[in-house]
């Protein structure tokens, strides 16, 4: 009897277990759109502040100032101007003109002078015009401004003088006439520094080496070969900050304000070179927050190799235990904004499920992760009529909690490469220094073949022009 009735059991578990199967309920909904978006990931435009610190020294000022002024800088050619002076005289720069010291903006140099003179000298109507030769040092004091159109402008001033050689006149005898030369000297000062503005502002420009350093901003310069990411500089106005003296050296800062942005992909096109820059603006301060979107790329590939390792084999319990499936086979893509996982399954549930979230940056878990997550609306329909069970959301929110991709190795590599194109030389005298110093979350991109989280870096950079 116990032999039969065991008998009669595996009969019926062989005669009903195809209907058993046939009574797993079925789930095969329209897979949801395939889509992007966009084919490549261009970060969006952000404001930045490139600091232009320059450290001019005294020698290079002096050497531009000799190289304006050079040879035969006066001239008076008639006894008759300044009230009748009887006086005519020509005057060449001797040699170097030096710098003797400096506050802020304000110079006192001395140009060492060779001069020749005819002095009218008579009496009664009567007048011998005597031929003079003597050397003297001409002293000034100067101040230097640099003028919206980016011209240097000197505003220079009368500050003595001392003899190297004193005018004298032979009659027999010396007849020294450094007092009455000295008074035509001193009459004529301030057309001799008026000479000297003259010449400043004929020869002497900062214009070419701004327009360096705003095409040296302008050309774009990859960060990653390896992800094909670019950083490009759109500039957009320009500062300078008042000059000011330091020990041999004249310092300023001029600032580039400027869109930043990041651009994967074949290298973004690059400006042409500019012959002119925007009219130059006075402020007291320059900021140097440096800003730029920094990305980290995941491939759909690698995504879906981590969602495999994560789901596959994993099964689900649904009304305490009453119903269960298991995720046999996994795919991911993107449709839209959202991230779309293909599920497969088995168990009382047996097809395909999609669901599907909007992958944001995570700074906690330092991973993208989804958020909204929740069955395709398709997936939904056929749900509620074969499998209304499985749409209790235990399913969707354990998804959504533990799935994530750690992304924190490559947007360290992406800072590091972006802080090694910041602490480079650019070309020859042009050289990029900076720091980042915080990384702020953004947005997450999908793309046909990946999945890219853009954070916000921030930081310090400045550009060093040297020469100038």
């Amino acid at each position: 009897m116990k032999k039969f009735t065991i008998s009669v059991c595996l009969i019926i578990i062989v005669v009903l277990y195809p209907l058993l199967e046939v009574s797993a309920q079925k789930a095969n909904p329209e897979a949801p759109e395939e889509k992007y978006l966009q084919d490549t990931v261009k970060v969006q435009k952000v404001f930045s502040n490139i600091s232009i610190p320059f450290d001019i020294s005294m020698n290079d000022i002096e050497r531009q100032i000799n190289a304006s002024i050079a040879g035969l800088i006066y001239e008076d050619n008639s006894y008759t101007d300044g009230n009748n002076d009887n006086f005519k005289c020509k005057v060449w720069k001797k040699s170097n003109i030096i710098i003797t010291a400096a506050t802020n903006d304000v110079f006192d140099f001395t140009v060492p002078l060779k001069i020749w003179a005819e002095q009218g000298i008579g009496a009664f109507g009567l007048m011998k015009y005597i031929p003079l030769e003597f050397e003297m040092n001409l002293k000034f004091s100067t101040r230097f401004t640099i003028r919206p159109d980016w011209a240097v402008q000197t505003f220079t001033t009368p500050n003595g003088y001392d003899w190297i050689t004193k005018p004298k006149v032979n009659i027999g005898f010396d007849v020294p006439l450094d007092f009455i030369v000295g008074k035509i000297i001193n009459n004529n000062h301030s057309k001799f520094a008026k000479s000297i503005d003259d010449a400043v502002s004929k020869n002497m420009s900062i214009k070419p080496y701004v327009v360096q350093a705003w095409n040296a901003a302008l050309q774009p310069y990859v960060v990653s070969e390896e992800y094909r990411t670019w950083v490009r500089i759109t500039p957009l106005e320009i500062f300078m900050t008042p000059l000011a003296t330091a020990g041999r050296s004249v310092k300023s800062v001029l600032g580039i304000k400027a869109y930043t942005e990041t651009i994967t992909g074949e290298k973004p096109f690059g400006p042409f070179s500019v012959s002119s820059v925007p009219n130059l603006k006075l402020v007291p301060t320059i900021p140097n927050d440096f800003q730029v979107g920094l990305m980290s790329d995941v491939p759909f590939v690698e995504a879906a190799t981590v969602a495999k390792k994560m789901f596959i084999g994993k099964s689900y319990d649904f009304k305490e235990g009453k119903y269960k499936i298991e995720i046999t086979d996994l795919d991911i893509y993107g449709s839209d904004e959202y991230l779309v996982i293909k599920a497969d399954v088995k168990g009382n549930l047996k097809g395909t499920i999609y669901i599907k979230g909007i992958p944001v940056y995570n700074p906690a878990r330092k991973s993208i992760v989804l958020s909204n997550t929740q069955f395709d609306i398709k997936t939904k329909n056929i749900l509620a009529k074969a499998a209304a069970w499985v749409l209790e959301g235990r399913m969707v929110k354990m998804i959504e909690d533990e799935y994530g991709l750690p992304v924190d190795e490559l947007l360290g590599y992406a800072k590091q490469n972006v802080e090694a194109a910041m602490n480079s030389e650019y070309r020859k005298g042009v050289k990029l220094s900076g720091k980042i110093e915080s990384v702020i979350p953004d947005k997450v991109y999908l793309t046909p073949t990946s999945i890219v989280a853009v954070v916000l870096a921030k930081g310090k950079v400045e550009l060093k022009v040297e020469g100038l």
